[in-house]
């Protein structure tokens, strides 16, 4: 059996091998990265019918374009010269549809985790822009724009006066740095973001607040938020309207809330059933929000630093306004109830010193009930 000898020439036999076999993978790197390029510039993920296309990314193909060219418009987000700023966005929306990098990352088996990570950052920074934001997530600023909003309200539920329902809910995030976990550990003993929002009455997300952990209630981020302060100016400015809270809010000439020991048959009974009737759009509005956007489910949790779900979640609301525009329907296995719309049958305990302003939106309450008692 023939051996090479153990003398120079062997030495100089391994080195060479080596290097040949260096040149063979660089050379089949470069011919990978070759085969990639060409696939990104023929792949076409719009080449499908449009029931799939929503299925997959829960927008519409009209609805898909015209996100696309917002986003080149309002914001920073431009293609590479490998990859089109519509491929970017269609991988953001395959993770925010499904919460996992797998199915963008089959298509094609071009696209690295990596990279698609990195498209999805971008995508998410575009639409958390405040030209994207003040154009699609909108709370109603003039008074033409909230006698609109009232009008709408009234048509559709019977309840006067309301611009807004407003709720917190609950997404999960990953387990955060131990020196602050406890912010983020929540009643439901999950680690989470408490997001306050309020909706419209075709529920449209109106206004939204994210940068609370799960351990902070609801009243407390409602007492704290700039909608709050913006809300007890119009009622200084004499501007009644208000908007719908749960019993988790105090009672305030600007946020009506349920009275949940009213007798039954009582004008008070029927004030909270109209009042629920109507409040009931911001659970839905949960529900829809997290169904389409899978990332933000029961099922998933944000496996990201708190600063980024809140950007995720910012996201997905702009885009469930954009998907409501169009009238994108809702996934087939929807149904109108969020993981998290599980009452605690926490209620708001008011101070018990003198709180005027307690005792004058119970008064505006009253009012209400008589004025709902006629109207019903």
């Amino acid at each position: 059996m023939w051996r090479v000898s153990r003398g120079p020439f062997s030495s100089y036999f391994r080195a060479w091998h080596l290097l040949n076999t260096e040149q063979n993978e660089e050379e089949q790197i470069k011919r990978d990265i070759h085969v990639r390029n060409i696939l990104r510039k023929t792949f076409d993920p719009t080449n499908i019918n449009n029931r799939e296309f929503v299925k997959r990314y829960r927008l519409t193909k009209e609805a898909f374009d015209f996100l696309c060219q917002t986003l080149k418009e309002k914001t920073t987000l431009k293609a590479s010269k490998r990859v089109s700023l519509e491929l970017k966005v269609i991988c953001a929306l395959s993770f925010y549809a499904t919460g996992s990098y797998q199915r963008i990352v089959g298509m094609g088996k071009y696209l690295g985790q990596t990279t698609v990570s990195m498209y999805v950052r971008q995508v998410t920074d575009a639409l958390n822009s405040p030209s994207v934001l003040k154009t699609f997530i909108r709370f109603p600023l003039t008074p033409a724009e909230r006698e609109i909003t009232r009008q709408k309200f009234y048509t559709k539920y019977g309840f006067p006066g309301v611009i807004g329902c407003i709720d917190g809910s609950h997404f999960h995030i990953f387990t955060p740095g131990k020196d602050i976990e406890h912010l983020f550990f929540c009643r439901k003993h999950y680690h989470s973001l408490n997001v306050q929002m309020i909706c419209d009455s075709d529920g449209k997300i109106i206004n939204l607040n994210p940068k609370y952990g799960g351990a902070t209630h609801d009243a407390f981020i409602w007492e704290n938020s700039e909608v709050n302060n913006f809300m007890q100016r119009l009622h200084q400015n004499n501007e009644h309207t208000w908007l719908l809270g749960d019993s988790g809010y105090p009672q305030r000439p600007w946020l009506m809330t349920p009275i949940t020991d009213a007798a039954e048959g009582t004008p008070e009974a029927k004030y909270t059933t109209v009042h629920g009737q109507t409040r009931v759009i911001i659970e839905n509005t949960f529900g829809r929000l997290k169904n389409r956007w899978r990332c933000l489910s029961k099922d998933r949790t944000l496996h990201y630093k708190p600063e980024k779900c809140a950007k995720i979640i910012i996201a997905c609301s702009v885009l469930h306004n954009i998907a409501i525009d169009f009238t994108v329907p809702d996934s087939e296995d929807f149904n109108n109830h969020s993981d998290d719309q599980i009452q605690d049958n926490f209620r708001y305990i008011e101070g018990t010193g003198r709180d005027d302003a307690l005792i004058r939106g119970r008064a505006m309450r009253t009012q209400l009930v008589d004025r709902i008692n006629r109207l019903h």
